[in-house]
C-alpha cells in the first residue's frame, strides 16, 4: 500500500515570500497564505517509510496530524520503520516528536543528510546569508537541536552518493538549507521527483524564482538552485511531487514567459 498523507494547511504570514519585494507585486497573493504538507508513505515488504515527518503536535489544529491520518489509513507508529528527510525544518522535523517529547515512530531509522545534520547543531552557525532575523533563526535552530536530541538514537546520515531504503536516490538542492534534498523515487512502474521545499506555493516562485523565501539560509544560492532545478523540470516533462503543493501535491512544471507555472496532475498508481 502507498499513499499520500497530508498533515494538514497552516496558515502563514504572506511576507515570508519574497523579502525585499514590494507588497504592491504580491497585491494577489492571499493573505495568509495556507502551506500544504504531502507525506508520501510507501510500504515495501516487512517496511513502512515516510519522505518527511510533517509539523508535529506544536501546529495543531491546523497541522500535526500525520499520526492520526496515518491510524485511519490502518498504519500504527510502531509499525514505520524508517522516515527520509529532505531537511531539518521544523515543518518537516516536529512529526517526528510527539506530545510527551518522545519519539512518535520509536522503531524507525531517521535519515537526514549528514551536512544537514552537522549545520543545524554547529555553535557557529553562518547565517549571514539568510534575509531573516539572526535572532529568529538562533530560535528555530534550538527548536531543531532539541528535536533531534529526542531522535538522537534513530538517526542514520546520508550523502549524495548513499543508498537509502528501497527506491529512494537522493539529489543535493542546497540554499534553502545546507542539506536540502530532493529524491528520485522508483515505485514500481512509476518514477517521480519529490523536489521538497523548491517552491513553497504554486503561485509567486515558479513565476519569479529569484524572489525566495525569508526561511532560505542562503538566499542566492537557493535562487540559483530553485531556477535550476525549476528549468530541468520543464526541459525534462518529469513528474514532480511538492511537499507544499495543494494535495496531493502531484504535477508538472512547464514555462511561462521567463519564468514557470506549476500544471498540477492526478496522483499516479504507485
Amino acid at each position: 500500500m502507498n499513499l499520500i498523507v497530508s498533515d494538514g494547511e497552516v496558515p502563514y504570514d504572506k511576507r515570508f515570500l519574497a523579502p525585499g519585494i514590494s507588497p504592491d507585486e504580491l497585491e494577489t497573493v492571499a493573505d495568509p497564505i495556507l502551506l500544504k504538507h504531502n507525506i508520501p508513505v510507501f510500504r515495501w515488504d516487512d517496511r513502512i517509510l515516510l519522505i518527511d515527518a510533517g509539523n508535529g503536535y506544536c501546529a495543531t489544529p491546523y497541522g500535526g496530524q500525520l499520526r492520526s491520518k496515518l491510524k485511519a489509513a490502518g498504519i500504527a507508529a510502531e509499525q514505520v520503520t524508517d522516515v527520509v528527510l529532505t531537511h531539518a525544518h521544523p515543518d518537516h522535523l516536529g512529526g517526528l516528536i510527539d506530545i510527551h517529547h518522545r519519539p512518535a515512530f520509536p522503531g524507525a531509522q531517521v535519515h537526514i543528510s549528514k551536512m544537514e545534520h552537522d549545520f543545524w547543531q554547529s555553535k557557529a552557525t553562518d547565517f549571514s546569508k539568510s534575509k531573516n532575523a539572526k535572532e529568529e533563526l538562533l530560535e528555530v535552530q534550538q527548536q531543531i537541536q532539541q528535536m533531534l536530541e529526542v531522535v538522537r538514537a534513530q538517526l542514520v546520515f546520508f550523502d549524495e552518493t548513499s543508498t537509502l531504503p528501497g527506491f529512494l536516490r537522493p539529489i543535493p538542492a542546497p540554499g534553502h538549507t545546507p542539506g536540502h534534498t530532493m529524491f528520485e523515487v522508483s515505485a514500481g512502474d512509476q518514477q517521480f521527483i519529490h523536489m521538497a521545499d523548491i517552491c513553497h506555493e504554486e503561485s509567486v516562485l515558479f513565476n519569479k524564482p529569484e524572489w525566495g523565501t525569508i526561511f532560505d539560509i542562503d538566499f542566492e544560492l537557493a535562487a540559483a538552485t530553485r531556477r535550476n532545478v525549476l528549468n530541468d523540470f520543464a526541459n525534462s516533462g518529469m513528474l514532480i511531487l511538492g511537499y507544499h503543493m495543494p494535495y496531493p501535491g502531484f504535477g508538472r512544471v512547464v514555462r511561462r514567459g521567463d519564468g514557470f507555472a506549476w500544471a498540477p496532475e492526478k496522483a499516479p498508481d504507485y
